[in-house]
C-alpha cells in the first residue's frame, strides 16, 4: 500500500495532465482553482437599487456566506496549545461520512483516504479527488448535485460548531476548506468535465435551472471562475444551453419562470453582466434577418416572453383548445381575462427589466453592444408597419413590444416631468455622422428629401454620441416599428376577422364548402385571440401611462428643437413662428420648406409618426392613458396644436389628419354626459384657444391630398372629425368670435375654407342621393323577383349580383350621407354666426346653386327616387335634411347678395319648391315656425328678384358671344386674360374656379390669380354695349 503522500502525488499528477489537456483546447492559459480558505464573513454580491427586485429565490442563510473572496490557497491556522492531531483525526472520521456520504468502513467506503495515517486538513482534497475521480459519487449521483449536497451539509456543520471547542479554529478552517473545494470542483465539472466520473454538463445546467436553492452554489462557482480567468468559458457553457431551452417556452408554460430565475441570478454577478456581449449566441447568425434576433440569440430567449405571442393568446382567451365554434367573448367575460394577462405581463416584464437593467449597467462594452443589438434589430424590421407584410416572417409583436417598453423605461430618467431639466442632454444633431446605430437612408424626413438631409449633414463632425441620445432615438424608432408594428397588426387582424366571418357565412350556405369550416373557424378564433391580447396590452393603464409619459417627454424635446431659441419649455414657444403674407403660401410647399426650422426638417418622419399613431390608437379605447391625466395631456395637446398651426413643420398631411382624429376622440362627450377629456384644455389653454380653430380650418382645406392610397376617403374622414370638433368648440363664445373675425379681417383664409366646404357638401349630397336612387331601383327589382317576377337580368344581373350591388350601394349611401349631414351642421353654425361671410363674390353664386339644387332633389319631381326601405340605415332622414336646408336659407335670408344669387339661378330655383317644403316642414316636422316663415318669405322675395332680373335681361337683348364669360355664359363685368391659354374670362369666374382648382380651366397649366392680365379692350367693349342698351331703352 502506498503512503498518503504518494497517493496524493499520483492524483495531482493526473489532475495536472488533465489540466494541461484543457489548456491546449482553451484560447488562454488557465489553472484549475485550488481550494481556498474563505473569509469568516465575506459580503454577498451587492444588488443595484435602481432595478426592480427579481422573483424570490431561495436565499443562502446569513451564516452561509459566499466563498467568492477567498484567497487562492487554503492554509490551516496554527494549532492551539490544546489541539492535537488525534482530536482532529477523530473528529474528521466522524464528520466525513456524515458530510460526504462515504465512510471508512461499510459501504461505500474510501479505499485510500485515511488508510495510512491520521486524517488532517490536508486530507480534505484527497476525499474530493477519490470520490470524484476514482470511486464516483455515492449512488452515482450527478457530481454537481453531489457537490451541492456536500456544500449544504458543510454550512449546516459550520452552524453547529461549538465555539468553545478547543480545536474550534481548526474545525472552522476545515469546514471552510470543504465549502471552497465544493465550488472549486463544481467549476472543474465544467472546466475539465472528463476528470469527474459520471459528469454531464447539460444535466448539470439542467439541475441549476430546476433547483433555485442551488443559486448560492452557482454564484460561488462563478466567483471561482472569475478568480481563474475562466468566466467567459463558463458562460459559453451555461448561457447558450439555458437560452436554447427557454426558446421553446412562453407564458402558457409555467416552466419559463425557472429560466428567468437563473437569468436573474447570473446577471446579478456584475462580472457576468460585464462580459455578456462576448458570450456565444449574443449576436444572431444572420443580422439581416429579424427572426434570427428573436429565435437564435441569448436575449431573444427571454425578450419574447409575452401574452402577445400567438400560442399564449390562444391559451388565455380560448383555453388553449381547438373549437369548431366561433369564439366571441362579451365584455364581462373579457375583463377578468384581460386582468389575468396584464398581471402576468407585469410580473414577467419586471423580471425582464431587472435582467436588462443589470446588463446595461454591467460595463460600457455590454451597454454599447446592447444598444447596437437593439438598433440592428429595428433596422431590419421596418416592414412590420407595412400593409402587406407577412407577420410570420418578421419579429413578433410581443418581442418588439417588450424591447420598446424597455427602451422607454431606460429613457424616462432624462425625460423628467415636469421640469425636463435633462432634455438638453439629447443631441438634436444626432442624424448625421454621429449616428452609428440607426439606418435612416430610406426614411422620409419631416420636410426635406434624404438628399437634402445628406447635404445638410455633410460638413458635420463625426463625434461619439452619449447613451442618453442613443437610448432616446432608439426609443422613438421602436415607437414606430415596435409598438407601431403591433398597431398595424391590430388593424390587419380586424380585417382578417371581417373576411373570415364573411367567408364562414358563405360556406354555411354552401353544402359543398362546409368541409372547410373547421379550418377557417380555427383561423378566425386564433386571430380573435391575438386581437384580444393586443387589446389587453393596450388597456393596461400602468404600461400605457409609462409610454404616454415618454410621449410627453419626447413632445417637449421636439418643441424645444422647433423653438428658434431652443429654450422651450422655459419660456414656452409661442406660435405661429412666422406670419404668412398671403393665404396662397399655406399651400405652397416649396415656400414652406424654406421656413422649416433645422435640424427639425431633417429628422426622420417616423420620430413623430410613432408618437402620433400611438396616441391615435389608444384614444380609440374607452379607457386610455390620455384620460384623467389633464396636466400631462395639456403638454401633448399644445405640441399637437403647434404642429397643426405651423404649416412649415410637417409635409405629410396624413399625419395632421391623425392629430385631428386624436382631438376628435378627446372632444366627444363621455358616456356619462360629461365633457370630453380634452374639452377643458380646448377651453382654457391659452396656446390652444388662440390657434386651434385656425388650425382646423386650414387642415380642412389642405387635407385634400394625404399621400396615402386611401386619400379620397381619408380627406372626408378628417373633415368629418374637424366638423365634430368645431361643433363642440361652438359652445365657447371665444371660438365663435374668432370665426367672425376671420370672415372680416382674414377674408382670403375664410373664403378658402368655405369654398372647400361647399365643394364637399355638393359632392357628398350628390353621391349620397345617387346611391339612394340606386338603392331604390335595386329594392324595387328585388321585391319584384321575390313576388315571382323573372326580373330584369340584363340591367341588374343575377340575384347574387343584385344582392352584392345592393350591399355596395348601401355602404356608400351610409358613408356619404353621414359625412353630408355633419357638413350641413357646419353650414348651419357658420351661416348663423357670420351670414355676411357667405355673400362674398367668389362664394355666393356657388352656395346659392348648391342650396337650390338640393332643395329641388328633396321636394321636386325626382324626390320619389329617394324613397328607400329603412332610410335610417343610411343615416338618411329626408325631413331632417330638408329642415337643415331650410335653416341655412333662413340664416342667410337677410343678405341681399344671397337673394340675388338665388334669383339668378335659372337651373334649379323654383318658388314652388319653397311652397312644397313649407307644407312638409309645417305638418311633418317640429322645426321652429319662425325659421319656416323666414325660409318661405325668402323664397317669395327671391322669386320677385328673379322676375326683375328676367325683365332686365329681356331689355338687354342678345349679348355678343365675345362679351360672354366662356364658362358661365353671362355678360362679363371685369374681363381678364389668362396668361397661359390667352382666353378672356370674368375675374369673378377665375376666383371661383381657383378656389377648387389651381389650374387654367382651358389648358390645365398652373395658374395664380395675381398672374391674370386686365383685358382693357374687352372692358371697354362691355361698357359700350351696356351704354348702347341703355340708350336704346331710353
Amino acid at each position: 500500500m502506498s503512503s498518503q503522500d504518494e497517493i496524493r502525488a499520483k492524483r495531482l499528477a493526473r489532475l495536472a495532465a488533465l489540466q494541461q489537456s484543457s489548456q491546449q483546447e482553451s484560447s488562454s492559459s488557465r489553472t484549475p482553482p485550488e481550494p481556498s480558505t474563505p473569509k469568516e464573513k465575506p459580503q454577498p454580491v451587492k444588488k443595484e437599487p435602481e432595478a426592480p427586485k427579481p422573483a424570490p429565490v431561495q436565499k443562502r442563510p446569513a451564516e452561509e456566506p459566499s466563498t467568492s473572496s477567498a484567497p487562492p490557497k487554503q492554509t490551516p491556522p496554527a494549532e492551539s496549545k490544546l489541539s492535537s492531531p488525534e482530536q482532529v483525526d477523530k473528529w474528521l472520521r466522524a464528520e466525513i461520512p456524515r458530510t460526504f456520504g462515504v465512510g471508512f468502513s461499510g459501504s461505500p467506503k474510501f479505499s485510500d483516504v485515511g488508510s495510512s495515517g491520521p486524517l488532517s486538513a490536508d486530507s480534505i482534497e484527497d476525499v474530493f479527488v477519490e470520490i470524484l475521480t476514482d470511486t464516483g459519487t455515492p449512488g452515482s449521483t450527478l457530481p454537481i448535485a453531489y457537490l451541492f449536497d456536500v456544500y449544504k451539509k458543510a454550512f449546516q456543520l459550520k452552524r453547529i460548531l461549538p465555539k468553545k471547542d478547543q480545536i474550534y479554529d481548526q474545525k472552522l478552517a476545515i469546514v471552510n476548506t470543504i465549502i471552497g473545494f465544493c465550488a472549486s470542483y463544481g467549476l472543474i465539472c465544467f472546466q475539465i468535465p472528463e476528470m469527474v466520473l459520471n459528469n454531464d454538463i447539460e444535466k448539470s445546467v439542467d439541475i441549476f435551472i430546476e433547483r433555485s436553492d442551488m443559486s448560492p452554489f452557482l454564484v460561488d462557482i462563478i466567483n471561482k471562475a472569475i478568480e481563474s480567468d475562466y468566466l467567459l468559458d463558463l458562460m459559453n457553457l451555461l448561457l447558450p444551453t439555458i437560452s436554447a431551452k427557454l426558446h421553446g417556452l412562453n407564458l402558457h408554460k409555467p416552466e419559463y419562470s425557472k429560466f428567468l430565475s437563473i437569468w436573474e441570478n447570473l446577471v446579478s454577478v456584475k462580472p457576468v453582466a460585464a462580459i455578456f456581449s462576448q458570450v456565444d449566441g449574443f449576436r444572431p447568425p444572420d443580422s439581416s434577418k429579424g427572426l434570427d434576433f428573436e429565435h437564435k440569440t441569448l436575449l431573444g430567449s427571454f425578450l419574447r416572453l409575452s401574452p402577445l405571442a400567438g400560442e399564449v393568446a390562444t391559451f388565455y382567451f380560448a383555453g388553449g383548445a381547438k373549437s369548431d365554434a366561433q369564439l366571441e367573448l362579451s365584455s364581462s367575460q373579457l375583463m377578468p381575462l384581460f386582468s389575468s394577462a396584464q398581471n402576468e405581463m407585469k410580473v414577467v416584464f419586471d423580471r425582464i427589466w431587472f435582467i436588462v437593467d443589470k446588463l446595461i449597467r454591467g460595463s460600457p462594452q455590454t451597454r454599447q453592444d446592447m444598444m447596437k443589438w437593439f438598433a440592428d434589430l429595428v433596422n431590419v424590421s421596418h416592414l412590420r408597419t407595412g400593409s402587406h407584410a407577412k407577420a410570420s416572417k418578421l419579429p413578433s409583436d410581443g418581442f418588439m413590444f417588450n424591447i420598446s417598453y424597455l427602451l422607454i423605461r431606460l429613457s424616462m430618467p432624462f425625460l423628467d416631468y415636469p421640469m425636463f431639466t435633462k432634455i438638453n442632454k439629447i443631441d438634436p444633431d444626432y442624424f448625421g455622422p454621429k449616428n452609428k446605430l440607426l439606418d435612416v437612408k430610406e426614411d422620409a424626413r419631416m420636410y426635406s428629401s434624404s438628399s437634402e438631409a445628406d447635404e445638410y449633414y455633410s460638413n458635420s463632425m463625426d463625434e461619439d454620441t452619449n447613451f442618453i441620445s442613443d437610448c432616446f432615438y432608439l426609443s422613438l424608432t421602436y415607437m414606430e416599428y415596435g409598438i407601431g408594428g403591433m398597431i398595424t397588426q391590430h388593424g390587419r387582424l380586424k380585417s382578417e376577422l371581417k373576411r373570415s366571418t364573411e367567408m364562414i357565412s358563405r360556406m354555411q350556405r354552401d353544402p359543398a364548402a362546409r368541409g372547410m369550416l373547421p379550418r377557417i373557424t380555427e383561423f378566425l378564433n386564433t386571430s380573435r385571440c391575438r386581437l384580444y391580447a393586443i387589446d389587453a396590452v393596450s388597456l393596461d393603464q400602468n404600461v400605457n401611462s409609462e409610454i404616454f409619459d415618454f410621449v410627453i417627454g419626447a413632445s417637449q424635446f421636439m418643441v424645444r428643437t422647433i423653438d428658434p431659441q431652443h429654450k422651450h419649455p422655459f419660456p414656452k414657444l409661442e406660435v405661429p413662428i412666422f406670419q404668412i403674407e398671403k393665404v396662397s403660401q399655406l399651400d405652397d410647399h416649396d415656400f414652406l420648406k424654406t421656413k422649416t426650422p433645422v435640424p427639425w426638417k431633417f429628422f426622420p418622419e417616423y420620430m413623430l409618426s410613432g408618437l402620433i399613431n400611438y396616441c391615435k390608437f389608444i384614444s380609440r379605447y374607452g379607457v386610455n392613458a390620455l384620460m384623467n391625466n389633464e396636466e400631462k395631456l395639456s403638454v401633448f395637446v399644445e405640441f399637437a396644436t403647434i404642429l397643426l398651426r405651423c404649416p412649415e413643420l410637417i409635409g405629410n398631411p396624413h399625419m395632421k389628419g391623425s392629430i385631428v382624429e386624436i382631438f376628435f376622440g378627446g372632444c366627444l362627450p363621455m358616456r356619462n354626459g360629461s365633457p370630453g377629456y380634452m374639452a377643458n384644455i380646448f377651453n382654457t389653454n391659452k396656446l390652444v384657444l388662440n390657434n386651434l380653430l385656425y388650425s382646423l380650418l386650414d387642415i380642412y382645406v389642405m387635407i385634400e391630398k394625404t399621400g396615402a392610397s386611401s386619400q379620397f376617403y381619408d380627406k372626408f374622414n378628417s373633415r368629418f372629425y374637424i366638423s365634430m370638433i368645431i361643433e363642440e368648440l361652438w359652445h365657447n363664445d371665444h371660438y365663435r368670435n374668432q370665426l367672425t373675425d376671420y370672415s372680416r379681417h382674414n377674408v382670403e383664409f375664410f373664403i378658402r375654407f368655405i369654398a372647400r366646404m361647399l365643394n364637399d357638401t355638393t359632392f357628398l349630397i350628390d353621391e349620397a342621393f345617387n346611391s339612394l336612387n340606386s338603392i331604390h331601383n335595386l329594392q324595387v327589382e328585388f321585391n319584384a323577383r321575390e313576388a315571382g317576377s323573372e326580373g330584369n337580368t340584363d340591367e341588374f344581373g343575377t340575384t347574387e349580383e343584385l344582392e352584392s350591388n345592393l350591399s355596395t350601394e348601401e355602404s356608400k349611401a351610409k358613408s356619404y350621407m353621414g359625412l353630408a349631414n355633419q357638413t350641413m351642421k357646419l353650414f348651419k353654425l357658420f351661416t348663423k354666426q357670420v351670414p355676411e361671410g357667405f355673400t362674398i363674390g367668389e362664394l355666393v353664386d356657388r352656395l346659392a346653386g348648391m342650396m337650390d339644387y338640393n332643395l329641388a332633389l328633396l321636394v321636386g319631381p325626382k324626390c320619389s327616387t329617394l324613397k328607400v326601405k329603412e332610410p335610417e340605415k343610411y343615416d338618411f332622414d329626408p325631413k331632417k335634411t330638408l329642415g337643415d336646408i331650410c335653416e341655412v336659407y333662413a340664416n342667410l335670408s337677410g343678405e341681399s347678395k344671397f337673394k340675388q344669387a338665388v334669383a339668378k339661378d335659372g337651373r334649379s330655383f323654383d318658388v314652388k319648391y319653397f311652397e312644397k317644403a313649407k307644407r312638409i316642414l309645417t305638418t311633418k316636422t317640429t322645426l321652429d315656425d319662425g325659421l319656416i316663415k323666414d325660409f318661405y318669405s325668402f323664397g317669395l322675395a327671391a322669386d320677385q328678384e328673379r322676375v326683375a332680373f328676367e325683365q332686365e335681361e329681356l331689355e338687354m337683348g342678345e349679348v355678343p358671344d365675345e362679351l360672354l364669360d366662356p364658362l358661365m355664359f353671362t355678360l362679363m363685368e371685369d374681363p381678364v386674360i389668362l396668361p397661359g391659354s390667352r382666353i378672356t374670362i370674368d375675374r369673378s369666374t377665375v376666383k371661383a374656379h381657383l378656389l377648387s382648382d389651381p389650374t387654367d380651366p382651358f389648358n390645365r397649366m398652373p395658374l395664380k390669380l395675381e398672374d391674370v392680365i386686365d383685358d382693357v379692350e374687352m372692358k371697354e367693349k362691355v361698357t359700350q354695349f351696356k351704354q348702347s342698351k341703355r340708350k336704346t331703352g331710353a
